[in-house]
Parts: C-alpha cells; sequence; structure tokens
C-alpha cells in the first residue's frame, strides 16, 4: 500500500520515486511492492529510468528470480530505457549468475541491437564461455571468443585456458591443443591452471606419454607461478585426473618426490592426494599416502584420515582399518561417530570380537 502522502507526490518527482523503488528493493527486501509500484506509476505516465531498471533486476537476481529478471531487462531495452555502458556490464554480470548463458545472452544481444557499441568487460565475456562450456557448448564459447576479439578485447589467460577446458571436456583435444598453441604466438602465457586442463584432457584421451610430458612443463610453471590458488586447482586437477584414469603409481611418486616443489603448501597437497584416491574408491592406496606422510614427519589431515578408515571399514577391510586407528591414535586421531559403528559392526562381521569389545570398552 502507498502512504497516504505519496498520492500528492507528483509523477515528476523522480527523485522521490527513484528513492522510494530503491529503498523498497534494497532495504525491504520487497520487490513486489517495487514492481506494483513502478506499474502503478507508469499507468500514470512514468518512464522508468536505468537507476530504476538497475534496483529492480538486483532485486529480482537477489531473490533467484532470474526468468523475471532476464524478462525485464529485455523490456526496458525494446522500450528504449538501455542504461549506460558501466551499468549495462552490471545488470549482464547479475543475470550470469542465473548460470543460464542461453537467456543472458539472448538479452545481451537485444541489447547490441539498439546500443551496437555496448562492449562487454572482459569478466563478463570470461563467464559467458565458462557457463557455455559448462554446459558442454565449446563452440558457442568459441564464437563469443571470436566476438570478443572483435569488439577490441585481448583474450587473457582465463579466456584461453576457460576454452581449452571446454574444447578438453567434450574430447576435442586436437581444438584445445590448437588453443595452446595460439596463446604464446599471441603473447599470452599459459599459466598452471592452463596446462593441467590440457594435461586432463590429453589423460582421458589415454594418451599418457604426452600428458607426462606436459606434467613435467607445469611442475616448472607451478614453480614459477605467483597465484596460490592457480597452483592449488591445476595441482587438484592433475591428481583428479591420474586418479581418475588409474593412474596411481605416477600418484604415489608425486607423494614421494613432490615435483611441484614448494609451490602448495605440503598439507594441502597430501591431502589432495588422499581425498581424490577416496574418491575412486582407493582407500589403501591413501592409506599409502598418509604412510608416506607421517615418514616426512607431517600429520594427516584428520578428516582425510577418516576417510580412509571409514572407506576401509566399508569396503570389508575392517582389520586394516582397526590398525590405522590404533596408529592414528598416536598424533590424535579417533573416528567419527558414524565410523565408529561401521568399525564395530565390521569386526562383528569378521568374528574379531576381542578386537571389537577392546576398541569399544576404549570410548
Amino acid at each position: 500500500m502507498r502512504e497516504p502522502e505519496e498520492r500528492e507526490v507528483s509523477i515528476t518527482n523522480r527523485n522521490y520515486w527513484t528513492k522510494k523503488i530503491h529503498r523498497l528493493c534494497d532495504v525491504n527486501n520487497d520487490v513486489d511492492g517495487a514492481l506494483r509500484l513502478l506499474d502503478h506509476l507508469c499507468l500514470r505516465g512514468y518512464f522508468p529510468d536505468s537507476l530504476n531498471i538497475s534496483s529492480i533486476i538486483h532485486a529480482l537476481c537477489e531473490s533467484h528470480r532470474f526468468s523475471e529478471a532476464h524478462h525485464r531487462f529485455s523490456l526496458s531495452i525494446d522500450s528504449g530505457c538501455v542504461p549506460d555502458e558501466r551499468t549495462c556490464n552490471v545488470l549482464i554480470a547479475r543475470l550470469l549468475d542465473s548460470k543460464n548463458p542461453y537467456y543472458t545472452l539472448h538479452v545481451f544481444r537485444r541489447l547490441i541491437a539498439v546500443k551496437p557499441h555496448f562492449v562487454p568487460n572482459l569478466v563478463n565475456y570470461n563467464r559467458f564461455m565458462d557457463q557455455f562450456c559448462w554446459f558442454s557448448q565449446p563452440i558457442e564459447a568459441h564464437k563469443l571468443f571470436v566476438d570478443m576479439r572483435s569488439r577490441g578485447h585481448c583474450p587473457n589467460a582465463v579466456s584461453y585456458t576457460t576454452l581449452i577446458n571446454g574444447y578438453c571436456k567434450t574430447g576435442d583435444v586436437v581444438s584445445a591443443q590448437k588453443l595452446f598453441d595460439e596463446m604464446s604466438e599471441c603473447g599470452v602465457q599459459p599459466n598452471a591452471l592452463t596446462y593441467s586442463v590440457l594435461v586432463r584432457g590429453i589423460l582421458r584421451q589415454r594418451k599418457f606419454e604426452r600428458g607426462k610430458e606436459l606434467m613435467g612443463n607445469l611442475w616448472q610453471k607451478m614453480i614459477n607461478e605467483n597465484d596460490s590458488s592457480v597452483n592449488n586447482a591445476a595441482f587438484a586437477n592433475i591428481i583428479e585426473s591420474l586418479c581418475h584414469e588409474g593412474l596411481f603409481q605416477d600418484v604415489f611418486m608425486i607423494a614421494e618426490d613432490m615435483p611441484q616443489g614448494k609451490s602448495i603448501p605440503e598439507e594441502f597437497a597430501y591431502g589432495q592426494m588422499i581425498d581424490s584416491l577416496c574418491k575412486v574408491g582407493r582407500y589403501n592406496g591413501a592409506a599409502r599416502v598418509a604412510y608416506i606422510i607421517k615418514m616426512k614427519g607431517f600429520i594427516p589431515s584428520l578428516v582425510s584420515y577418516n576417510s580412509i578408515v571409514h572407506g576401509l571399514c566399508k569396503e570389508g577391510s575392517c582389520m586394516r582399518a582397526y590398525q590405522l586407528l590404533e596408529e592414528g591414535i598416536e598424533f590424535g586421531y579417533w573416528p567419527s561417530e558414524y565410523t565408529y559403528i561401521v568399525l564395530i559392526e565390521g569386526l562383528c562381521l569378521e568374528a574379531d570380537l576381542c578386537k571389537a569389545k577392546k576398541f569399544f570398552k576404549s570410548c
């Protein structure tokens, strides 16, 4: 309901209505009230401006009503209410939060039709491409890559890595390799993450020798990389890929030699190996990494260690799980309640009642 005194406020008092709409959206979290007010004002001859549209779009996105946000923005474009370039980029970024690149691209194209000189910023282009690649549509992503260049942007390492990853995801390693080679030719240096996504694609094609050759380059890249988040993501990619392809001996060699040096924290590296091995059901392999950790003077993450013990119990290796439990007690490990129950049950099923009773009494 509108306050009684608002009936006296002139429709031409744009400053008042803009603040009112913004307050409903941003302060009161009442986007429906803002929409009703705006519709009522429009019936009285009010023409929404970019500030009104921006408030509405932000509020709809905040409420996860993305389809309405796309629709409202499209209507405003068609009615001739087009924000400035900076605001358009902000709104495109909000619409991309919907994770529906098709709808957002439709709005983008309508925007270009009425504002031909509008250029999305590089971050928005990269997000567009990443979302199309997520849906296994690297061709659509590549079209945006070409469009980005035609509008004056120079693709960066994120742009290339995103597209390389998209092609690798669909098994088109040839196109991915071409883009990788093109990077250096265009003066864009591939980073550790770029190498890791290409290696992952090559390993999926079972081209192990080529993949391991690139891994050698990856370790050097990681050592020279200053961004720890890039190194962490690259290392996680490689370990997950090796486990997924069954190359467990390579994981154990990395655990022993640590070819990445000090480019990532050792605790993170070992934790990633244990977690990746557990994900593919290689609990004894994860226990081997835990042993290497202890031999090097580190303490395994209690969460990771619990995953090993729990996994061994679930696959019926309760004697091995019990052995790890006894070793883990020395550095402060104790199983979670669920793991505790599974271990007791497993020991009973294996008819090792002595250990089951001993474990039960120690709790």
